[in-house]
């Protein structure tokens, strides 16, 4: 695992049984907050789109 992944990994938060029993919901309103992970991750984004040569998102 890289730095990054643990990075953005550490920053999202599980729920479980939410919103109903057996589901773990995975809350992202912490790696939004957080200024170097919400950097962290448009950046690992914006790397993908253009590997993928992506034209559109």
């Amino acid at each position: 695992m890289t730095d990054i992944q643990a990075l953005l990994l550490s920053r999202i938060r599980e729920v479980e049984d939410y919103p109903e029993p057996g589901v773990r919901f995975k809350d992202i309103t912490p790696l939004l907050a957080d200024p170097a992970a919400f950097a962290a991750l448009t950046d690992a984004l914006a790397d993908i789109a253009v590997r993928t040569g992506a034209t559109k998102i």
